[in-house]
């Protein structure tokens, strides 16, 4: 909510920091895990996937059924365009 109504920036560690302790986590803790490399190397690792599948706008709708993933929407979609893409999967997989 915090990058898409107010525009705050998410990849600027202290503004994170901050949605993390309005969230109700540790401030420190958060703040510490965050700044860890593992915590780096796990964040590029998702978004090299994210690249790999072909997401390219965000937010994406990915929906998975038997270890398969589908790319439902590649961007933000209003309901109305939404609802019957994921009927149709919905549908495909209550015939599978």
């Amino acid at each position: 909510r915090s990058f898409y109504e107010q525009g705050v920036d998410v990849t600027v560690a202290p503004h994170l920091v901050d949605l993390a302790e309005q969230a109700g986590f540790d401030r420190a803790v958060f703040a510490e895990a965050f700044a860890r490399a593992d915590t780096r190397a796990a964040t590029a690792a998702d978004f090299s996937w994210a690249q790999d599948l072909g997401i390219a706008g965000f937010p994406t709708l990915l929906a998975e059924r038997n270890g398969q993933l589908a790319l439902l929407t590649n961007g933000y979609q209003p309901l109305e365009r939404l609802q019957p893409l994921l009927g149709r999967w919905l549908q495909q997989a209550a015939c599978a």
